[in-house]
C-alpha cells in the first residue's frame, strides 16, 4: 500500500503555516463563535499544526478550561508550543504527541472532553472513518466532535494579474488537487464502492448523531496591509515548493516574480492583493 504518511513533509512547512495562520483568524473566530465553545470546557485540536487554533481556544475556555494540541510532527508541536507561551495560556494547555493512524484520542489525551477540532486532517488518513472513530473515543456523552474538511479554493489575485498567462493560480490549484489524489489519497485509499462519500455521511458511519453543516466565508479585500501580503507570500512560497516542479516554465517563472520581496510586481508590492476562499466546518454528537 502507499505510504501516504509521508506525503507531506510537515516540518518544512512549518514556518509557511505559522506565518500565513494569521490570515485565518477572523474565519476561525466565526467557527468559534457558532460552536459557542463555553468558558472552563475541555477540548482538543487535533493536528494542531502551527498553533493559531489552539491559541483561540484557549481565549474560549479561559483558565478554568483546558486545551490539548495534538500533533504528530515534532515541528508543528514546537511552533504551537512557542504560540501558546507568547500569549501567556500555556498554563492551561498541554501539546502532546499522538498519531492517529496508531492511537485513538482517548489514549493521548487521558481523560474525556467536550469539543474536538481536526481541520485538514481526517483526509490524510487511510481510514477516514476509522480515524473519526478514533477522534470520538475521548468524546464525553453529548461532545461534539468539528472536522472542518473542503469548501471552496482561496483566491489571492486577480485571474489576469500581468505577471504571466492569465489564470496561474487556477492552474496551481488543478495540479495540487492532481498531486492530493495521487500522493495523499491515491487509488489505494479512495472510498470503497458503497461506502460513505460526503463528511455528514462518514461522521454517522463512525457512531456520531445529529450532524450540522456550515461553510465559512474568509473575505479578506484588497488592499492588504503588508503583514497579511506576507502571509499570502509565504502560501506562494509553500505551493513553489511543494508543487513548482510540476509546473511548466513559463509558470514557474511567473511563481518566482510573485515571490520576490524586491520586485515591484510580487504579492509584497501590489496593491490588488486578496484573500476570498471558503471552508466548511462538519459537527456532530456523541450519543447521549
Amino acid at each position: 500500500m502507499h505510504d501516504h504518511k509521508h506525503a507531506v513533509d510537515w516540518a518544512a512547512i512549518s514556518e509557511h503555516m505559522a506565518r500565513r495562520q494569521e490570515l485565518e483568524l477572523p474565519q476561525q473566530r466565526e467557527l468559534l463563535r457558532w460552536l459557542d465553545v463555553p468558558t472552563g470546557a475541555t477540548v482538543a485540536d487535533v493536528g494542531c499544526g502551527a498553533g493559531g487554533m489552539v491559541e483561540l481556544l484557549a481565549e474560549r475556555v479561559g483558565p478554568t478550561g483546558m486545551v490539548y494540541a495534538v500533533d504528530a510532527n515534532e515541528a508543528m508541536r514546537a511552533a504551537t508550543q512557542a504560540v501558546v507561551e507568547a500569549c501567556s495560556v500555556d498554563a492551561w494547555v498541554r501539546v502532546l504527541p499522538g498519531d492517529l493512524e496508531q492511537q485513538d484520542l482517548r489514549s493521548i489525551v487521558g481523560r474525556e472532553l467536550d469539543v474536538v477540532h481536526a481541520s485538514a486532517v481526517v483526509h490524510h488518513l487511510a481510514d477516514e472513518v476509522d480515524g473519526l472513530r478514533r477522534l470520538a473515543t475521548a468524546l464525553s456523552r453529548g461532545g461534539r466532535l468539528v472536522v472542518v474538511e473542503g469548501g471552496l479554493p482561496t483566491t489571492h489575485l486577480p485571474a489576469d494579474c500581468g505577471v504571466g498567462r492569465p489564470g496561474l493560480e487556477g492552474r496551481m490549484r488543478e495540479l495540487q488537487q492532481q498531486w492530493f489524489w495521487s500522493t495523499v489519497r491515491p487509488p489505494d485509499l479512495h472510498v470503497a464502492p458503497g461506502g460513505p462519500s460526503g463528511w455528514n455521511e462518514k461522521l454517522l458511519a463512525a457512531g456520531l448523531v445529529e450532524v450540522e453543516t456550515r461553510t465559512f466565508l474568509l473575505d479578506l479585500p484588497a488592499p492588504l496591509s503588508m503583514r497579511m501580503r506576507e502571509g499570502v507570500r509565504s502560501h506562494y512560497v509553500e505551493w513553489r515548493e511543494r508543487f513548482g516542479h510540476l509546473l511548466d516554465g513559463e509558470d514557474i517563472e511567473a511563481l518566482e516574480v510573485l515571490v520576490d520581496s524586491d520586485d515591484p510586481r510580487g504579492v509584497l508590492h501590489r496593491s490588488d492583493v486578496f484573500v476570498l476562499g471558503a471552508r466548511t466546518a462538519y459537527v456532530a454528537r456523541k450519543d447521549r
